[in-house]
Order: C-alpha cells, then structure tokens, then sequence
C-alpha cells in the first residue's frame, strides 16, 4: 500500500468521526424541540381540560341562578295566592305557581346532567394532571441527557478537530486540497476495490485503473466516482 493511501486512510478515520459526531450535534436542537413539544401538548392538555372544566361550572352557576330566581318568584306567587280572596284570582295564581315548579324540576334535572359531567371532566383533569407531571419529568430528563451529550460531543469534535488538523498538516498540500475536494462531494476519499469493483461506488472499474492500483506506484482514482482506490490484498 503506498504511504500516502496510508496517511490519508488514517486522516479518513479521524474525518468520518467528525462526521458522526457532527451529524450527532445537528440532530440535538430538533431532539430538543420535539421533546420541548411533547410536554407543550400536555400543557395544552390541561388548559384545554381546566377549560371545559369551568365552562361546566358556569353553566351550572347559571342554572342555579335560574332555580333560585324561580323558586323566589314561587314563593311570591304563592304568597299573593294567600292573600287574595278572588277564586279566578287564586286559579291563575296557581297555575302560574305550578308551572314555575315545573320549570324548576326541569333546570334541576339539567344541573344534575351537568354535575355528571362536570365530575367527568374533573376525573379528566386529574388524568391530563398526571400526564403532564409525568411527561415533565421525563422531558427534563431527556433535555437533562441532550445537554450532557452535546457537552461530550462538542469536546470529542474539538479533540478530534485537533487530531485531524495535526494530520493535515503532513500532507503535501496539493494532495490534501485533493482530498477535500473529493471529502467535499463524496463524504469518502479513499475506497478499496474489492476485485474490480471500487467499494465507494460499487461500480466495476477499468483494468488500467486496477492495474494502476496493483502496481502502487502512484495513486490510482476510480474513474466512475472519483475516489481515489486502492487494494489491501490480492492472489496471484
């Protein structure tokens, strides 16, 4: 194997860890955001919750409000019903006196209904409570955890930025701006073929290109992809 191969799959190894890590880091801020979102919706959740909730507590309010007006005008009606001494006047009196009762045994069994309903929605707002409670401490641990990782892969990018620049700078210039060009496009310089066939692409390269990686005189690029190949070991 020529010593530039190499040189240059041993600056290959420190560059594709520098692409993990970095992949890693670009993946933190949307990780975040999602785990950020999830606790949003079982905010929403309980908002949404407390709100029907009290729009229930309203409408009951409102229909005792309503029993309680009734049951006053009741109690006026039935007094003016004893203190007149006219029968047509004691009929009507009556009859309007039953037929505020039976409004009141309506709005009562309406506010039963509600009251139903409001210990469901109560029952729910329990459940999102809970929900939220643990989501938030789940999604603490999960912001908790993104912040340490991001912590270990900033400095293990710093350390390898380090390692790889210290191996750049023992590469003859032109054959490094090379091989950035080719890391630039390809994410992957080097490629060994297996057979005639260049693992970068997976394309069968020339004879002449295989030859000219065999004979390891100078270093031979697949015609098909650009990487520059090479052959770890052969049969004669």
């Amino acid at each position: 194997m020529l010593p530039e191969i190499e040189q240059l799959l041993i600056l290959q190894d420190k560059d594709q860890v520098l692409r993990r890590l970095r992949n890693d880091l670009k993946k933190m801020p949307p990780d975040a955001e999602a785990a950020k979102a999830r606790l949003a919706g079982a905010t929403a959740a309980v908002a949404a919750t407390k709100e029907e909730a009290q729009r229930n507590e309203v409408a009951i309010k409102s229909l005792e409000l309503q029993i309680q007006t009734r049951r006053d005008t009741i109690v006026k009606l039935k007094t003016q019903q004893f203190e007149t001494r006219k029968n047509e006047e004691f009929t009507a009196l009556a009859h309007e006196t039953a037929r505020y009762e039976k409004d009141v045994a309506k709005l009562e069994d309406e506010e039963m209904g509600l009251m139903e309903t409001g210990e469901v929605w109560q029952a729910k707002l329990q459940e999102a409570l809970a929900h939220h409670a643990e989501t938030e401490a789940l999604v603490k641990e999960e912001l908790g955890k993104i912040k340490q990782r991001y912590l270990n892969v900033t400095a293990q990018i710093k350390e390898f930025e380090g390692l790889r620049g210290g191996l750049a700078a023992q590469v003859p210039g032109e054959l490094l701006e090379r091989y950035d060009r080719i890391l630039a496009s390809r994410g992957e310089v080097i490629a060994e073929l297996n057979g005639h066939v260049c693992a970068g692409c997976h394309m069968k390269v020339t004879a002449a290109t295989f030859n000219e990686a065999r004979a390891e005189k100078q270093i031979a690029t697949c015609p098909n992809c650009g990487r520059m190949v090479y052959i770890a070991h052969w049969d004669d």
